[in-house]
């Protein structure tokens, strides 16, 4: 037998209270007993006067979609969730909210969708139009169900830097999963950590989206974080000023900072803003989106301080900071470098020293790449003497 005819082998009462003697709990940011959730699902239904449904779907801050993977693999175990819980509230509104982007997903759960009376539905969760309903993640529905097929084991699902996703122990630390030679520092739960927090357990560390992402010395805390905003602000609907507005603002003072404009004020600013969002927004979008920004600068103010006031990134990776040089002892005119450059920014021509134009070089490195002399440099100091203008090798002379 499926998991929803188990279910249904009992009354709604029935699934209600093997549901609260499993402790089930909800999974992501809002965790809570599942019964818990529930219940208070029927009484907001009743209190707004709106038709009592389920909705299942990824925590709206989240942006990796690591956790689609349990829906990607097991679809027909989701739906049963979502149909488990809807008969556990006798209802039969029940709808799937699948991320924007994943259209090729949305597409392929169409079939199994009908089957279980589900609606697809594309993009984050709206929190007002859904009141009255229990909002469930993915996850927990899938625990529901392996819980009615007599399948469940409690655990934390983990992705380390994009590889496959797995299910873990509550209580296998961050160490035993990471490679631990040069960590700099470590994202997960939406928020950065100094590598001591890999001592954490994985159900202590709240890893509420599956990834834990590691950060190395040739990473930069600053850039990194900019690209979670980024993303952050292209899944957010807009529809609430404080989200929309503090995500703006918080992702161009941080892109600032990487391109050599930061100033020191952006770093109180970004505390102002980020607390503002984490207390002034109705979804989990607002409320953790910012975190990233708050604890980079408050975690590794160092790195901040060196981009801002030294104008260097020490992880050497905001280009911005990065000069790219033809040491004219080294060159030999062989014109590589210009035939593979996409921006024609080198002049040169055979048997002579060739030359960098700064202005239009975005320092993608491919003609160090192509260099077989080894004479493309890349530097974040002070430039030495160059020529101005074409001059064949082995002639330059430093004056």
């Amino acid at each position: 037998m499926s998991a929803l005819e188990n279910a249904k082998n009992g009354s709604s009462q029935d699934v209600l209270n093997k549901v609260q003697e499993a402790n089930l709990s909800e999974y992501g940011l809002c965790a809570q007993p599942l019964f818990d959730r529930l219940m208070a699902a029927k009484e907001e239904s009743a209190e707004e006067q709106k038709e009592l449904g389920v909705v299942a779907a990824l925590n709206n801050a989240d942006t990796d979609h690591a956790l689609l993977a349990v829906l990607k693999e097991q679809p027909e175990q989701v739906m049963e969730g979502i149909s488990i819980a809807a008969y556990a509230l006798e209802t039969e509104k029940k709808s799937l909210q699948i991320p924007e982007t994943e259209i090729e997903l949305l597409e392929s759960l169409k079939e199994t969708a009908e089957k279980y009376g589900v609606e697809l539905v594309s993009g984050i969760v709206n929190v007002r139009a859904v009141k009255g309903s229990a909002v469930l993640h993915i996850v927990t529905v899938k625990n529901l169900a392996d819980l009615f097929d007599g399948c469940y084991e409690d655990g934390v699902y983990v992705s380390v830097n994009g590889a496959e996703l797995q299910k873990v122990a509550v209580d296998k630390k961050i160490a035993e999963l990471i490679d631990k030679d040069d960590v700099k520092a470590l994202y997960f739960g939406y928020e950065y950590h100094t590598p001591e927090a890999a001592e954490l357990t994985v159900g202590e560390a709240g890893i509420t989206n599956g990834v834990i992402r590691v950060l190395t010395s040739k990473d930069c805390i600053v850039q990194e974080c900019q690209k979670e905003l980024f993303a952050s602000r292209k899944t957010s609907c807009g529809k609430c000023v404080f989200c929309r507005e503090g995500l703006i603002q918080l992702d161009h003072m941080q892109k600032e900072i990487t391109e050599g404009r930061g100033k020191a004020e952006f770093i109180d600013l970004t505390k102002e803003i980020g607390e503002a969002m984490c207390y002034s927004t109705p979804c989990s979008m607002g409320q953790v989106s910012a975190k990233a920004a708050l604890s980079a600068t408050e975690l590794f103010a160092k790195e901040y301080e060196e981009h801002i006031k030294k104008k260097n990134c020490p992880a050497g990776a905001c280009t911005s900071f990065v000069n790219i040089y033809i040491d004219p002892s080294l060159c030999n005119g062989c014109g590589e470098c210009m035939d593979v450059c996409p921006k024609d920014c080198i002049e040169g021509k055979a048997k002579y020293i060739h030359m960098i134009d700064d202005f239009d070089c975005t320092k993608c490195g491919k003609c160090m790449e192509v260099c077989e002399e080894d004479a493309i440099v890349q530097t974040t100091g002070k430039l030495p003497k160059l020529p101005n203008r074409l001059t064949k090798v082995g002639k330059f002379r430093k004056r």
